[in-house]
């Protein structure tokens, strides 16, 4: 019989696939809206910036509560914040569904991002417990499955949902199934059961102190700016600005993150075996380039861009939060995931489509995309300060 301390990704494939369903959903409960923002637009009257300022909502909502998570895991436990989690943003999307002025919608994406805040750093606690490190960066690239499957499933839910009901009725199908996630996940979800640590002093000055977590908080912010944020207003940029077919650009959109789901895979298994730090060099070097190139409005470079683009971009998350994994002693994980995942969404899922949307009231939004690429480009001088292996931290109690 093997110890416990020796139980690989295969013996724990079921927690972390149930795992992967619930980040599913929280992560499609936000990304549902991008396909869906041309006909709220219509419907709502609403601007190219009043429109991406709803993602910013999100974010407001998302880092305040993930920042304090620690406090609702050490009282609910990890598992207990997993499932309020997915049962606040399955409630928050059907709030948005059924309001009909633009304030309940703005409430309730504040409080979908409130309900997203509550997830990610009791997921990567349990993960974290439950699998060796040397299976890390397999288990999280598993996951990362999850955001990947939003991403594809999004648009052909939306395009499908729309052939015979309204966008309000889409998002009822989504939020309805994010709660019955929440149910399955409370009868057969396994793992979780020990409480939270809290943000306290002595935590975050030992996570704060490590060179590493800054690094890894600038490049993820930009990341997430490159995937996150350019999904968010890619549909009303191809649509508006470019001019094509609206069920043309769903189909397109959605295909385009399938090969994520083999990235993600191979980004985890390549960390494992040679060292976040080098494959992130090359993940973003990638990114960089073909974020930029989307700026270009020619057809041809513009559909292929779309299509590679995603699954780079969706490789590099993994190995990020396995350089995450690696800051601070491990009862402090979820401490230095609530700290800079918030800063991380605030900045690439809020205002990056926000930005953009100006960019597209004002200048045109091929303008954005070339300004992401330069600053990813920018940024890849930060990895000489990146260290694979966790530093030396101080005491910071008394």
């Amino acid at each position: 019989m093997q110890k416990s301390g020796q139980k690989s990704i295969y013996r724990i494939l079921t927690p972390i696939l149930f795992l992967a369903g619930i980040l599913f959903f929280t992560f499609l409960s936000r990304v549902v809206f991008s396909p869906l923002l041309v006909l709220m637009e219509e419907e709502l009257h609403l601007s190219h910036t009043q429109s991406g300022g709803l993602f910013l909502l999100i974010s407001i909502g998302f880092a305040p509560v993930m920042l304090g998570s620690g406090f609702v895991s050490q009282r609910l436990t990890h598992r207990g914040t997993i499932l309020l989690s997915s049962i606040t943003c399955g409630v928050a999307v059907l709030i948005i569904a059924f309001s009909r002025s633009l304030i309940g919608i703005q409430i309730g994406m504040v409080v979908l991002g409130m309900g997203s805040g509550l997830y990610f750093p009791s997921a990567m606690a349990t993960m974290t417990r439950l699998v060796d490190p040397e299976h890390w960066g397999k288990a999280i690239s598993l996951h990362e499955a999850g955001p990947t499957m939003g991403y594809v499933l999004a648009p052909i839910v939306a395009e499908l949902g729309l052939a015979f009901t309204s966008w309000r009725g889409v998002l009822i199908i989504v939020g309805v199934g994010g709660l019955v996630m929440a149910a399955t996940f409370a009868l057969f979800g396994q793992g979780g059961r020990f409480a939270g640590e809290p943000p306290r002093l002595d935590n975050v000055g030992r996570i704060f102190y490590q060179p590493s977590f800054w690094v890894i908080a600038i490049l993820m912010s930009l990341a997430c700016g490159a995937s996150v944020g350019v999904y968010a207003i890619l549909p009303v940029y191809l649509i508006s600005e470019q001019g094509l077919d609206q069920g043309f650009v769903n189909t397109l959109v959605g295909l385009s993150r399938v090969s994520g789901l083999v990235a993600v895979f191979l980004a985890g298994w390549l960390a494992d075996r040679f060292g976040a730090k080098r494959v992130m060099g090359g993940i973003y070097t990638a990114t960089a380039i073909l974020t930029g190139l989307m700026g270009f409005g020619q057809k041809i470079i513009l559909v292929t861009v779309v299509f590679l683009q995603p699954a780079v971009v969706a490789a590099f998350f993994p190995v990020g939060l396995l350089g995450l994994a690696n800051v601070g002693p491990p009862r402090t994980r979820n401490v230095a995931v609530s700290l800079m995942i918030p800063f991380v969404y605030l900045f690439g899922a809020g205002l990056v489509p926000a930005g953009m949307g100006l960019m597209g009231e004002y200048y045109g939004f091929a303008l954005g995309f070339l300004l992401m690429g330069g600053l990813l480009l920018v940024s890849l001088c930060l990895l000489l300060f990146l260290r694979d292996r966790p530093e030396p931290v101080p005491d910071f109690n008394g």
